[in-house]
């Protein structure tokens, strides 16, 4: 990671807080071992403004969309990646197994929870995990 992604600090830390309340929706139409959010205006709002005749042509400036992803098959270090509306990638941040101060290390632990928080989430693991138990406690 390079010291100026500490810079998204603020913004990865805001992130994290959200999904673990709950409040951030993710899923895994992205592919596999990636998962995806969006943040900002309601995609309903734009079809609301359509029909009342409202144009707001700033508002889906407002729209983000957060990507964790990882390459590797043990779903070690994960990548943050931070696009506007238009696609166009923000920053995009890399946890790191090995990081070199303090301040990356804790960004590299937020990527990482964020990583499994989205993925149990999306894949609705506790789910399959109870669904299994109830399943296996019938057997």
């Amino acid at each position: 990671m390079k010291a100026d992604h500490i810079e998204y600090k603020d913004i990865i830390k805001k992130l994290l807080e959200k999904t673990r309340q709950g409040r951030v929706e993710w899923t895994s139409e992205v592919g596999r071992n990636s998962f995806r959010s969006t943040i900002g205006a309601p995609e309903n709002r734009n079809a609301l403004a359509a029909r009342a005749g409202i144009s707001r042509p700033n508002e889906e400036e407002k729209n983000f969309s957060f990507t964790v992803t990882t390459s590797r098959a043990d779903d070690s270090c994960p990548t943050l990646i931070m696009l506007d509306h238009g696609n166009n990638e923000i920053f995009r941040v890399m946890s790191n197994d090995l990081p070199t101060s303090p301040e990356e290390e804790e960004v590299s632990q937020m990527i990482d929870e964020i990583y499994e928080l989205a993925r149990r989430q999306a894949l609705k693991i506790d789910q399959k995990l109870e669904w299994a138990s109830t399943l296996l406690d019938r057997v």
